[in-house]
């Protein structure tokens, strides 16, 4: 019987792609690049979540696709076929495992931002599972100040793109007691192994050291006292202060 999938969702730069990356090792799993099916509001069918996915508005989503080796006329013919969000991401899948010769593999999904869609995930997937890694919001909010893949300057939004996350997190996992799986990111990346072998415990997977000796990891902790004044780190951590608690980063 094919084990249900997983979704590994949370905040922006917090190690989701290193996580992503870690479990394609595994030689039971596969994952594409993102496909954001979850992230925005607007009901599937409706002309605004069509134009998000369009190549024509979103020549992300439509670089991610070309590195799934998918066409789109490929996932035009999909979304035109789908009647959910959830119908869409089942075609995609077996279409990304089918153009990559990756069948039979378990199938996962990184894409951060479908955080905002996880009820609809939880519902749309019974028993799937989510795997949460999350990461000290000090130096989330100074790895989007820098601005290498995304850049908020202000800190209010970028201190709530953290908060919204640990947010309905901790909603999930209250309504869905066993389907979540956290992590912190300064964890898995400082006691790599051992912090593997738990993660793909709670998935049903083997685990096997020799899968993964490609794979070296450090905890990357960014210099905010030159990104941030004194003030400024001061409002990070009252902004992020409720969950910031909740995990252990402030007291």
């Amino acid at each position: 019987m094919q084990k249900k999938p997983f979704f590994i969702i949370g905040c922006v730069r917090s190690g989701t792609t290193l996580l992503r990356n870690v479990l394609r090792k595994h030689p039971n799993l596969a994952s594409p690049e993102e496909t954001h099916f979850f992230r925005w509001s607007d009901a599937f069918g409706t002309i605004p979540s069509l134009r998000m996915l369009s190549s024509n508005t979103n020549a992300v989503l439509k670089k991610h696709r070309e590195m799934d080796g998918i066409s789109e006329q490929e996932f035009q013919s999909l979304l035109n076929k789908s009647v959910s969000r959830g119908d869409l991401q089942k075609r995609y899948m077996k279409c990304y495992l089918t153009n990559n010769n990756l069948h039979n593999k378990r199938w996962f999904d990184k894409t951060p931002q479908n955080v905002y869609g996880a009820a609809i995930i939880a519902a749309e997937f019974p028993m799937s599972k989510f795997v949460h890694i999350v990461r000290n919001p000090k130096d989330v909010v100074s790895s989007l100040r820098i601005g290498k893949v995304v850049k908020i300057e202000n800190l209010v939004g970028a201190c709530n793109i953290w908060n919204e996350a640990a947010a309905t997190i901790h909603t999930l996992k209250r309504a869905y007691p066993g389907r979540v799986y956290e992590v912190k990111y300064e964890d898995f990346t400082s006691n790599f192994l051992p912090e593997l072998e738990k993660l793909l415990t709670y998935l049903g997977e083997d685990f096997n050291a020799n899968d993964f000796t490609s794979i070296t990891t450090r905890t990357t902790e960014h210099s905010h006292e030159h990104l941030f004044t004194e003030k400024e780190l001061q409002t990070i951590e009252d902004l992020c202060r409720r969950w910031g608690k909740h995990y252990g980063y402030f007291n």
